[in-house]
């Protein structure tokens, strides 16, 4: 028996050489050529990631894939810390809020 339903990898790789072939061809320039490329590179890095969504068509898929992979390189985070990431919430610090209800004389 044979698949209906192509897989995402299918369905992309399908999408992009349709983009390349109508799209592509247009393009007037070597760095318009280059950067288009460079978006198809881009949806095809995050193929896991469109394959676990299971709703949203495949137009959505990719352009999330385009656009997460386009934000990661424009401003990169530094990973958090245990440093870090008790300083940012005075709560988990030991001198910070206890919450409602406790005795803040009590440690």
């Amino acid at each position: 028996m044979g698949r209906t339903v192509p897989t995402y990898h299918d369905a992309l790789e399908a999408l992009l050489l349709r983009w390349e072939r109508e799209f592509g061809r247009g393009l007037q320039t070597r760095a318009e050529e280059e950067a288009f490329q460079r978006l198809l590179t881009r949806a095809r890095r995050h193929v896991a990631q469109g394959t676990l969504m299971s709703t949203g068509d495949l137009l959505e898929r990719v352009l999330l894939s385009i656009l997460v992979d386009l934000e990661a390189d424009r401003a990169p985070v530094p990973p958090l810390t245990a440093a870090t990431d008790a300083t940012s919430d005075p709560s988990r610090t030991r001198g910070g809020d206890p919450g409602p209800g406790r005795d803040r004389s009590r440690p």
